[in-house]
């Protein structure tokens, strides 16, 4: 089975706009496909991700939370909520 390279989405309430921006940026600095869709309701987070052909969707809430959606699981995907401090920002 080919490994699939991860496109990660980034949508955002007003309150997470600045934040979302901010975290794409590092990881597009970083070498990840990355890519910003902007506001977005959290119920359309799957569809908003399968329909973009997305591996995950960082749907930014506020400054601290984000509710992360993987697509890419063999299991059918997974969503969760993490914090900020929980994501990894690749360092050169």
């Amino acid at each position: 089975m080919a490994e699939q390279k991860t496109k990660a989405l980034f949508t955002c309430t007003e309150a997470g706009y600045e934040m979302a921006i901010a975290i794409m940026e590092a990881y597009r600095q970083s070498g990840m496909a990355a890519y910003f869709y902007g506001l977005a309701d959290a119920a359309d987070l799957i569809s908003i991700g399968e329909t973009n052909g997305m591996t995950h969707v960082l749907h930014f809430m506020d400054e601290e939370n984000i509710r992360l959606v993987s697509l890419a699981d063999e299991m059918g995907g997974f969503t969760t909520d993490i914090k900020i401090s929980d994501l990894l920002l690749m360092q050169k």
